[in-house]
């Protein structure tokens, strides 16, 4: 039995660090995601010919009140801004249904910043992520995420 549950961990471990390079969630205050607030995700690159896939990943809550998300990306090396985005990502289908994973009352959805990007030197980097909606105080987001994985 040992042997099989040492078996099962070693097997689950493996699996997760496979494609992703740099994983991470910021929670947001219950009151809300305020428009000036950023949440900053710094990550280091060591193989600039590898391809990556960016992806944003945004928790929320039924009490979210758009059908859309829109977002401002900012990616640095250093201080050196190399790219500023404005994305606009849905979040449910014109008749409301909720997109992405979960059940109940809790969505989990990713959402591709950049396909097969290439980092052009290794080092330091990081993103910069606010958001970009109408309203001042920004409710029912629970976290906020950003990650790295190998492109296929």
């Amino acid at each position: 039995m040992k042997r099989y549950l040492y078996f099962c961990i070693v097997v689950l471990l493996t699996a997760c660090t496979g494609r992703t390079i740099y994983s991470h969630y910021e929670p947001l205050p219950l009151s809300g995601w305020h428009a000036d607030s950023a949440m900053r995700y710094d990550f280091v690159i060591t193989d600039t010919l590898q391809a990556y896939d960016l992806v944003i990943n945004l928790r929320h809550t039924e009490r979210y009140p758009n059908q859309n998300f829109w977002v401002f990306a900012a990616l640095y090396r250093d201080s050196l801004l190399l790219s500023k985005d404005t994305l606009d990502y849905y979040l449910a289908d014109q008749r409301g249904r909720w997109l992405g994973n979960g059940f109940g009352d809790r969505r989990d959805m990713p959402m591709l910043y950049k396909r097969q990007y290439l980092f052009e030197h290794a080092g330091a980097y990081h993103l910069s992520l606010q958001h970009g909606m109408r309203d001042t105080l920004l409710v029912g987001v629970s976290d906020i995420g950003f990650t790295i994985e190998k492109s296929k």
